[in-house]
């Protein structure tokens, strides 16, 4: 009788102990993948912060050299040989250079 008795003991021990083995693991995976992402996000966040300032020199030298202009509301002109293009955020027109007396005259009437 006390043989089945320490039989169900260290059988509830065992089950306790594979429980504990479990979270322990979990939390260990947890963690790691914590730092991983994390790790990752500042990675992302430096090459965001690169790639915003390489856009800001470029748009400055080609502010400089007259080829982009930047009006209010996020809207910018750009030329190029030439086409024109008109960009805002959420859509881009392409004007041809030749189209522009008449796109001027729509815009003084």
């Amino acid at each position: 009788m006390s043989i089945f008795i320490c039989g169900l003991f260290l059988n509830k021990i065992r089950l306790y102990m594979y429980r504990e083995f479990i979270i322990f693991g979990s939390i260990v995976i947890i963690a790691l993948f914590m730092s991983i992402h994390n790790s990752n996000q500042e990675t992302i966040n430096q090459s965001n912060a690169k790639s915003e300032e390489h856009k800001n020199i470029r748009d400055n030298l080609l502010m400089k050299e007259g080829s982009l202009l930047k009006i209010g509301n996020g809207v910018t002109f750009t030329k190029n040989a030439d086409l024109i293009f008109v960009k805002q955020s959420n859509s881009t027109i392409i004007i041809n250079q030749q189209d522009t007396e008449e796109i001027v005259s729509f815009l003084e009437d």
